[in-house]
């Protein structure tokens, strides 16, 4: 397979991370890629999630309102992102987005009847 295919699983060694978090009914799970967080600061995301779940949104739309607001800021020269300060702080004159592919995931905690 060519690259990003079957030969980015074999050499990527530890591939995976298992995480156990605690939560609680309310709580909001954003999970992405580096295209996501590159672009957005995380109170940017914040506000987004606050933003939309007031009016009523289920999570497949948010996950994808947050991944349109990162490729637009991917493609603003003029932003300061997370990759730009990133950027800056190593030394480089970067200022902007950073065009890549993002996968957004956005679930929300509810209380489980099934205990």
């Amino acid at each position: 397979m060519t690259a990003g295919g079957l030969s980015d699983l074999l050499t990527c060694g530890q591939c995976g991370q298992v995480f156990t978090i605690p939560v609680v009914p309310g709580d909001v799970i954003v999970a992405g890629t580096d295209g996501l967080f590159d672009n957005l600061f995380d109170n940017e995301i914040t506000e987004v999630v606050i933003h939309e779940m007031k009016t009523g949104l289920s999570p497949q739309v948010v996950a994808q309102k947050i991944a349109a607001l990162a490729r637009y800021r991917a493609l603003d020269r003029m932003r300061q992102t997370p990759f730009s300060a990133a950027a800056q702080d190593a030394g480089f004159r970067y200022y902007g987005g950073k065009l890549d592919d993002a996968t957004v995931v956005v679930s929300y905690i509810t209380s489980s009847t099934n205990m």
